[in-house]
């Protein structure tokens, strides 16, 4: 009978096993730090509103909130701030732009709570649109 360290399939299951365990190990340590977070959100003409995309947990005391575009169509640009849940402001209203870290200030955010990017258009902005950012409720 074959053990399981020279079988074939053995082999695989505890490379597997390993791979799973120190990666696993990596995200739990990189939760406790600031961290970016994807979010896609449709967004108003006239700078009206934008959908909730997803949130992010403040980690640390940071004063700051950063935001990041990835996609951002409209030529007059977009505006953002921090909120929480029920829509109320955290952070100053900063501009988003493309490839480029940008931070709202004043951040009254708490720590281990979860918040928001409300993205806006700019009031001359005729068209809605659908942006994607990565954003912190802390400093990156």
């Amino acid at each position: 009978m074959l053990s399981l360290k020279n079988h074939f399939w053995g082999k695989s299951i505890l490379a597997a096993g390993t791979i799973l365990a120190l990666s696993g190990t990596t995200v739990v340590s990189a939760a406790k730090g600031p961290s970016w977070t994807v979010s896609h959100e449709t967004v108003s003409a006239r700078g009206n509103w934008s959908s909730y995309g997803s949130s992010n947990v403040k980690r640390t005391n940071s004063n700051d909130a950063s935001f990041n575009g990835d996609v951002v169509p409209n030529w007059n640009g977009y505006l953002v701030k921090l909120i929480n849940s029920n829509a109320t402001p955290r952070s100053s209203t900063t501009q988003l732009w493309k490839d480029v870290t940008t931070y709202g200030r004043d951040n009254t955010g708490t720590v281990n709570y979860a918040y928001y990017a409300d993205v806006r258009s700019t009031p001359n902005e005729p068209n809605s649109s659908y942006v994607k950012l990565h954003f912190s409720s802390d400093h990156k």
